[in-house]
């Protein structure tokens, strides 16, 4: 075969994998959700990896990766136990008086809309006001819809999710003839730097999700804490919210403080403004102590980057986009460094 005609049949199998790429979006979540644990589990099997069960024999590789994941088993099962009863029951009081949150949201509006009537305002900012008020009364009905309806869609995926261990096995005991099977698909002359980079994004990538993992959970239990101190509804909840939405940079904390501050509002005005002031001075906390601790510079990207790579995730992904987009561009940064700036 002709280099030419070689060069474009490369080409259309790299275009063929991108498509078939884009209509399996279904199975990303398995697979992030391994690839995740993976790399937060692959220092405890190089820790096991180096242990002798006698002077010259060590411990299988696979043997290895089963006690981690074991060992990450019986941690959740613990934590499960410890919360996941008085979670379960919260949740569900949740969702009961979901559609009585929402009128009382309604009727909330419809107050402040009275309110602006009776103010003498110019008829371009009455207008505005009744815009905004009533924009906000819809996206407190389209949110608990959509808070069900996520629950039920998450509920569906479980079955998917059993996958999920059994990749996280075959990448923490096969991630070198992983590895090696991407290089072997480049040229030769490209080898030693597809290693490099390789390395360089794997420790990017690892550094961030490990980091991010415990800023997120830090978070959350702080969230639970200062709800459940300051009597707000559904403190659990709200702290798995928390949790959650820390893994969206920037925007992902005001995400997450929202609900607490509508639920602190429906039940006093003053209550409110204490969990404003809490999220405001937890989130400073955050921002010159734990991801500076924490995280460090394992991700050193301009925040106009990050504001830009998250509009980016959204709009491509919506919130799965968006919690990933921010790995996605530091592993981009490293591409970009290492092709094209690089000699």
């Amino acid at each position: 075969m002709s280099k030419p005609y070689h060069a474009w049949l490369r080409i259309a199998v790299v275009l063929a994998v991108f498509y078939l790429l884009s209509q399996v979006t279904p199975i990303y979540l398995p697979v992030i959700l391994a690839i995740i644990l993976a790399f937060i589990l692959n220092p405890l099997v190089d820790r096991l990896a180096g242990v002798r069960i006698m002077p010259r024999v060590r411990l299988p590789l696979g043997l290895v990766v089963l006690l981690a994941i074991a060992a990450l088993f019986a941690v959740l099962a613990a934590v499960t136990s410890v919360i996941f009863a008085p979670f379960v029951s919260e949740f569900n009081r949740f969702v009961i008086n979901l559609p009585n949150l929402i009128q009382k949201i309604q009727n909330l509006t419809g107050i402040l809309e009275e309110q602006a009537q009776a103010i003498d305002l110019p008829a371009n900012i009455r207008l505005m006001i009744d815009q905004v008020l009533s924009s906000a009364a819809a996206y407190a009905v389209a949110f608990g819809r959509r808070a069900l309806g996520a629950t039920v869609g998450f509920a569906s995926q479980v079955v998917e999710l059993v996958v999920v261990p059994v990749l996280t096995y075959y990448f923490l005991k096969d991630w070198r003839e992983l590895k090696d099977s991407a290089l072997d698909a480049l040229p030769p002359d490209w080898r030693g730097k597809g290693r490099v980079i390789g390395e360089e994004m794997a420790a990017t990538v690892s550094a961030y999700i490990r980091g991010q993992a415990v800023v997120s959970i830090i978070m959350g239990c702080l969230v639970f804490a200062g709800m459940y101190f300051l009597k707000v509804d559904y403190p659990l909840v709200l702290g798995l919210l928390a949790t959650l939405t820390e893994t969206i940079p920037i925007i992902g904390p005001i995400i997450g403080a929202a609900p607490a501050v509508f639920l602190a509002y429906l039940t006093a005005p003053e209550l409110a403004a204490k969990v404003v002031i809490f999220f405001l001075a937890i989130h400073q906390l955050e921002n010159h102590i734990v991801v500076p601790k924490i995280m460090g510079r394992s991700i050193d990207l301009h925040p106009v980057t990050v504001i830009i790579s998250l509009l980016i995730g959204g709009q491509l992904l919506g919130i799965v986009g968006m919690i990933l987009a921010v790995p996605v561009t530091a592993l981009l940064k490293v591409l970009y460094r290492h092709l094209w700036r690089y000699e």
